[in-house]
């Protein structure tokens, strides 16, 4: 989040969240893991002590452009959302984890849930989400005053690690396809292609008939998806033409040429973009 705190080494790094009940993440890089500074405790909180300080900057920061009974309950424990506009109140529930919040509370944890650490864009006035049979939220359980939150620690591989989903392949055979286009019939064929990937990431393409040729195997995106150890199939379907006389762009490898070529092509049967057909 904006109100997070990174500090870099080398080899190691420290994270502090926006939530003051988030334990601070130290990561050390797996080459560094037993002869890093942070597997000194001394150095570690050390380190961590300035992290906070700087902690203490941002949270000014932040806290600028809050209304100031955000962070100041009134007499009668009521403060403001710093966010959203509602009126004060000395109660507030949270919609992550259905629990009720007093001001002070929710004040003192920079309206993060004393809870489950929910950002203050789930707090909220009342519990608007339940219903009048449902049971009513129950009263936060907060950490003990004064208690130590401890470092987290992890050893952590810093090597890239190449994590492919469905979004990634999808993009990875439109590029093949782009490639794999010979005229700008065919880009267009590209570009208006369905690509289906399952959840073993294999891919079904199903062209248009009007711009792709049935007989033609996307050759690269099979090349890629056997690189990638995932199927492709291909399959050719009919719909309506973008524009009238889609062949036209079988004769050309430029968009702008096609495009000169087309509407020459409606000009030259009287057709105009104009609704009324004047």
């Amino acid at each position: 989040m904006l109100g997070d705190v990174c500090m870099n080494g080398h080899g190691w790094r420290i994270l502090l969240r926006e939530n003051p009940l988030a334990a601070p993440q130290v990561e050390i890089d797996l080459p560094h893991a037993q002869n890093s500074p942070m597997n000194d405790r001394e150095l570690l909180a050390e380190a961590v002590g300035i992290a906070k300080e700087l902690m203490q900057s941002v949270k000014a920061r932040r806290f600028a452009d809050w209304p100031r009974r955000a962070t100041k309950p009134d007499a009668e424990g009521k403060v403001r959302h710093p966010f959203l506009d509602m009126a004060e109140s000395n109660l507030w529930y949270c919609l992550h984890c259905n629990t009720e919040i007093t001001g002070p509370q929710i004040a003192t944890h920079q309206w993060h849930c004393p809870g489950c650490g929910a950002s203050p864009l789930n707090i909220f006035p009342d519990a608007f989400w339940l219903k009048p049979n449902e049971e009513k939220p129950v009263p936060v359980q907060t950490r003990a005053e004064g208690q130590e939150i401890e470092p987290v620690i992890s050893i952590v591989d810093p090597r890239p690690r190449l994590d492919l989903n469905k979004d990634k392949v999808t993009h990875l055979i439109r590029t093949a396809l782009f490639e794999d286009a010979t005229n700008a019939s065919e880009r267009l064929g590209a570009s208006l292609a369905e690509i289906w990937v399952d959840d073993d990431l294999d891919v079904v393409v199903s062209f248009e008939t009007h711009y792709w040729p049935e007989d033609k195997e996307p050759s690269t995106a099979v090349e890629v998806a056997a690189l990638l150890g995932i199927e492709i199939e291909q399959e050719v379907v009919w719909s309506d033409p973008l524009f009238a006389w889609p062949g036209l762009g079988t004769t050309t490898q430029s968009t702008v040429e096609y495009t000169c070529l087309m509407l020459d092509a409606y000009r030259s049967h009287g057709a105009t973009g104009d609704e009324d057909g004047s």
